[in-house]
């Protein structure tokens, strides 16, 4: 399909866009060599001076080993702090598994495992390009794996020994899927989907909501495809998620007193965001875990943690109900602080000190988080723009949308944090390069030529019911 533009900057030059796939690949690899330099540097000169004693990445660690042990998933700050023998599951088990499988190959100490957490990171980076490539070309393609290699929102993750690194490696395999799928729907395209986002949510449990925002729109959109087909689509992708979490769940039956099916640490994670610390003063719209003591709250009347989380389940939500004239308020400020649009200056402190973001020592120079924030500032602007041009060029935006919409929903009924938006800052890189890319072509003349628009036939056969 051939779109003639007049002023509008193009997505890619016509000639200048496709580069021979060697030259295309060298430079992708080069890019990947400078990302790996990059993580391992933060991992060396600030990680590398931090000591697990406390918080999330001290759960992942330990509990792997526990697993890896072949102890099985206890609860590692019981285990290790207090001496006690108790089943843990505050998260879900992908993570868990991948640090058990390092475990197992000699790879047991944290430093160790956040080097091969910058080899993950580096491979997003490179699959980052890929998709920029699918999207608008190939210059897109390098110019977004060089954002993704260097902005700081992507290295951070990789040196934090935490689930957002194996995260956005399976949300960047999830868009390469569904935009293999847009183009030519098959069964490849929408298992390769179907099974991303489920590794995805194996490690951060909101996740599977993309199921309804990526994959049922991708699916029940493609009118070429008959309606039985495309209901067995579904199921077939739904299929993946039972598969995967019923083992899970069946361990947890015979572990807890309630049912498990994912995790017990949501119910914690609502009363830590909603308190009287959290509704004002410095920490409003974010978290404070003293939301989870006397006098907040009532101390839990059980020591069973599905029941106790249902129980703060409930607690959360009975606060809520109490304060329900504050909460237009509170969810303006969580999801201010996750765009950066409220207190952004607080959000170094949050990001470096509370959060540990910037590694090294507590209390230390929170250089990452400052160069990570205005990063974004200027990232931000490009992205919204690039996300306009892909509308007008005939690309289905919508992929790249989900988690832009996930992260914000998820800020808006816990509490605003950065790393929330790590699966959104893959759109950021991407959507900013096409804006970077159109930009240079509008600059040198180029934004009145006749070129093919990538995917514009797949969009444009799709809508009259026919297979392009």
């Amino acid at each position: 399909m051939v779109v003639a533009m007049t002023d509008t900057p193009t997505l890619a030059d016509a000639g200048a866009d496709h580069l021979p796939a060697r030259r295309f690949a060298s430079w992708l690899a080069g890019i990947a060599v400078v990302a790996l330099v990059v993580r391992v540097l933060f991992v060396l000169l600030r990680q590398s001076s931090v000591v697990l004693t406390t918080g999330d990445a001290f759960w992942y660690h330990f509990q792997a080993q526990l697993v890896a042990d072949g102890r099985g998933f206890l609860h590692p700050f019981d285990y290790f702090v207090d001496g006690v023998v108790a089943p843990g599951a505050d998260h879900p088990p992908g993570f868990v598994l991948v640090l058990a499988a390092l475990d197992v190959l000699g790879l047991s100490t944290p430093q160790g495992q956040r080097l091969v957490m910058c080899l993950v990171g580096t491979a997003t980076v490179v699959l980052v390009g890929l998709l920029g490539r699918r999207l608008a070309g190939d210059r897109v393609g390098l110019v977004a794996a060089g954002i993704a290699a260097l902005y700081p929102n992507f290295w951070i993750n990789d040196g934090m020994l935490m689930v957002e690194t194996v995260y956005m490696l399976a949300s960047v395999v999830a868009l390469i899927g569904c935009y293999a799928y847009l183009r030519r729907p098959g069964w490849g395209a929408l298992l390769l989907t179907a099974v991303s986002v489920t590794v995805a949510g194996m490690h951060r449990p909101e996740a599977l909501a993309l199921f309804a925002l990526m994959v049922l729109p991708m699916v029940w959109g493609r009118r070429s495809l008959s309606v039985p087909l495309r209901f067995g689509h579904l199921v077939a992708s739904a299929g993946v998620v039972v598969l995967a979490f019923a083992p899970w769940a069946a361990y947890n039956q015979g572990r807890f007193d309630a049912f498990v099916p994912i995790s017990t640490g949501a119910g914690q994670t609502l009363v830590a965001a909603n308190c009287d610390l959290t509704y004002s003063g410095p920490a409003l719209g974010f978290y404070d875990t003293d939301c989870l003591l006397a006098p907040q709250i009532e101390e839990p009347t059980t020591s069973s943690r599905s029941e106790r989380d249902r129980e703060y389940n409930r607690i959360a939500r009975a606060y809520m109900a109490e304060h329900a004239g504050e909460l237009p308020r509170v969810v303006a400020a969580r999801v201010g602080r996750l765009w950066h649009l409220f207190r952004p200056g607080q959000s170094l402190g949050l990001d470096g000190f509370v959060e540990g973001r910037s590694g090294g020592q507590p209390g230390s120079s929170f250089w990452p988080v400052r160069e990570a924030l205005w990063s974004y500032f200027v990232l931000a602007p490009l992205s919204l723009a690039g996300l306009w041009i892909l509308h007008r060029r005939q690309r289905a935006v919508y992929p790249l949308l989900a988690q832009p919409v996930l992260a914000t929903v998820v800020a808006a009924t816990t509490f605003g944090i950065t790393r929330y938006r790590a699966g959104a800052e893959i759109t950021i890189a991407v959507a900013a390069a096409v804006a970077v890319v159109a930009g240079i072509d509008w600059l040198l003349g180029r934004g009145s030529r006749t070129v093919d628009v990538p995917g514009s036939a797949e969009v444009a056969a799709d809508r009259v019911g026919v297979a392009p």
